[in-house]
């Protein structure tokens, strides 16, 4: 059994957190973990991507293109841009936030969000749109955006990750003050998924 994991977004969204407490629950659970990340041209605004791959054994941190199993995606744009990565029927978990690009040309016809959801579901029939940001707002907390999607991806069919590692695994990563609403947030990401 082999997983590999892409997290694509934009830098002060908590990409790095969330592929270091999936990396540490997965050791939890057994399996050896590689993890490897692309950082954009600046730290807070650009792309990041996290790659974290799973097994009994793995050789290398790097996915081939069209490799990855799921990509989970904190905003729509960066999810678009990582869809190379997927293998057919591979699983998209995507934040319905769409950025604005702050660096393009004003005469350049920008993609709405619909659009963009449209070029992820046509990708493949295997994406869980989750409305992250806002059931962030609704717990008061935008910072955790990164948890939620956690939570949808802790939830996802044949996980072989278990929902107690992920926990713990939270609690050794997160600050003590903040692990009760990152834990309520892990929740609603479960939710969205089971629902």
């Amino acid at each position: 059994m082999r997983l590999d994991f892409v997290f694509a977004g934009v830098g002060g969204q908590g990409i790095v957190v969330l592929s270091d407490i999936f990396c540490e629950a997965a050791m939890l659970d057994g399996f050896d973990v590689t993890k490897a990340e692309i950082h954009g041209m600046a730290q807070r605004g650009g792309s990041i991507t996290a790659f974290a791959r799973i097994s009994e054994k793995v050789e290398s941190p790097l996915i081939e293109t069209g490799k990855a199993d799921a990509i989970v995606g904190f905003e729509i744009l960066e999810t678009v841009r990582a869809l190379h990565m997927l293998k057919p029927n591979g699983t998209v978990v995507v934040n319905t936030k769409y950025l604005t690009p702050s660096n393009f040309s004003k005469s350049i016809k920008l993609k709405t969000q619909q659009e963009l959801l449209s070029i992820i579901d046509n990708f493949t029939p295997n994406v869980y749109q989750v409305d992250a940001s806002n059931m962030a707002n609704q717990l008061g907390n935008n910072l955790i955006v990164n948890t939620i999607l956690l939570g949808a991806v802790s939830a996802l069919p044949n996980m072989p990750i278990q929902r107690e590692s992920f926990e713990k695994a939270m609690s050794t990563k997160l600050k003590e003050k903040y692990l009760q609403i990152n834990l309520q947030a892990f929740e609603l990401g479960r939710q969205s998924v089971l629902k």
